[in-house]
């Protein structure tokens, strides 16, 4: 780790990941909880519409934006979509202003920051092959993903301790306001990203040619045949859409369900649960880090997609229980498990495929991750009006840790990934 810490370009990209995803993790701490709060009706319901919007760019675009990743330098897609998103967030301060901040606004401002988010993400974990030889991925993905198990640490204590200065006995203005200050701040850390960015030195960077008369479609279209003759690929994404439709609804909207109608709270206190479960993430990336070299990466990957659902069965206990504390706890343990998932699955498909596809399966990895994370995340707003928030969680889990072991018999070439 020490030897990575020293590489100039991978600080740089770990330091600017920092930032703005302790701005992301504002926008997640506060922009479901937003909507809750000036929408008194139907409130489950909007709040499950507006993660569906954050999330269906990756169901529209995902495959597409991958070929643009193929086509042009992966550091120019990354500072393209920084810039657009650090604008597009200061567009929330004058929406409030003008009293035109609702729910239809906030959906309408986290669909067009996904959209440039569907090319940001693939061509980060393109880029990371150029940066670094293949024996150090394991170590080098999880190094880059604590950036973003830090920032969301330090983006949920920050987010609660500023909303909870405020001191508000209710849903007032001035918790609105609160709110909308944190997402000016993200818009800020989007353009220290783009900086950081802009500093990497790459002496080799690829640029795969492509043939002026070919379309992005059409290039959308070959990646997706090529995904669809690896069985070890099309493994990994039924498995990850599987999971992500029993897992994300509740780590979204049932979050936000939970700390305000289970447990009565307020936004803060959903901050520090984000926290928690992060904190959780960051121990479990450091543990893969060190030890997951011992270990068959296909296995460890099918091992955390049960344990991933396996720990949130006991939230079902909350329909009798009332303990911040101990949902703390629970939601803690279960991050422990996921970068089992992320790093894994991200370093087997950055040392099986070539770099003339990478942006198109990464684009494919996060279209099933996020876009089953927007379909989920609709159906808890729908089950979240009349089923409690523990049964959420409950039901969530149960498909979860089914789904893992399903795989775990089903899907042998993924189970013999060393």
């Amino acid at each position: 780790m020490t030897s990575i810490i020293r590489d100039r370009n991978l600080l740089l990209l770990w330091i600017g990941q920092f930032v703005s995803q302790t701005g992301d993790s504002l926008f997640a701490a506060t922009v479901l909880f937003l909507v809750l709060t000036v929408e008194p009706t139907q409130g489950a319901l909007k709040a499950g519409v507006v993660s569906f919007l954050e999330t269906l760019p990756f169901l529209i675009f995902g495959l597409i934006a991958g070929s643009f990743v193929d086509r042009y330098r992966r550091r120019s897609v990354m500072l393209l979509s920084d810039a657009v998103r650090g604008a597009l967030l200061l567009a929330v301060p004058l929406l409030w202003q003008l009293g035109l901040l609702d729910w239809i606004a906030l959906g309408a401002v986290a669909f067009l920051l996904s959209s440039f988010s569907t090319l940001f993400n693939p061509a980060r974990d393109a880029l990371i092959p150029e940066l670094v030889s293949k024996e150090r991925l394991l170590q080098v993905n999880a190094f880059v993903q604590t950036s973003t198990q830090a920032a969301v640490i330090l983006g949920s204590l920050l987010a609660g301790a500023l909303l909870g200065a405020q001191q508000a006995t209710s849903q007032t203005p001035t918790d609105v306001t609160a709110m909308v200050r944190l997402l000016v701040f993200d818009s800020i850390t989007f353009f220290f990203s783009f900086v950081t960015i802009l500093l990497i030195r790459i002496q080799r960077e690829s640029r795969p040619a492509a043939a002026p008369t070919t379309s992005a479609l059409h290039d959308a279209r070959l990646g997706l045949r090529y995904i669809a003759q690896s069985p070890l690929l099309m493994s990994l994404l039924v498995l990850t859409a599987v999971d992500n439709f029993f897992i994300m609804g509740p780590a979204t909207v049932g979050a936000n369900l939970f700390i305000k109608n289970t447990l009565g709270l307020k936004a803060q206190y959903l901050a520090f649960f984000a926290g928690a479960l992060a904190l959780g993430w960051f121990v479990g990336t450091l543990w893969v880090s060190r030890y997951g070299i011992r270990f068959s990466k296909g296995r460890l990957l099918l091992f955390g997609v049960v344990m991933d659902g396996a720990t949130y069965l006991p939230f079902v206990g909350f329909l009798h229980w009332d303990s911040y504390w101990l949902s703390l706890m629970l939601i803690l343990v279960h991050g422990l498990f996921i970068p089992f998932i992320t790093v894994t699955r991200a370093s087997i498909i950055q040392e099986i495929v070539p770099a003339t596809h990478l942006g198109r399966v990464f684009a494919m990895v996060n279209l099933t991750v996020i876009g089953f994370m927007a379909l989920s995340s609709f159906s808890t707003g729908i089950l979240g009006e009349t089923l409690a928030p523990p049964w959420l969680f409950f039901l969530a889990g149960a498909g979860g840790a089914f789904s893992g072991l399903i795989g775990w018999g089903a899907l042998r070439s993924l189970r013999q990934q060393p």
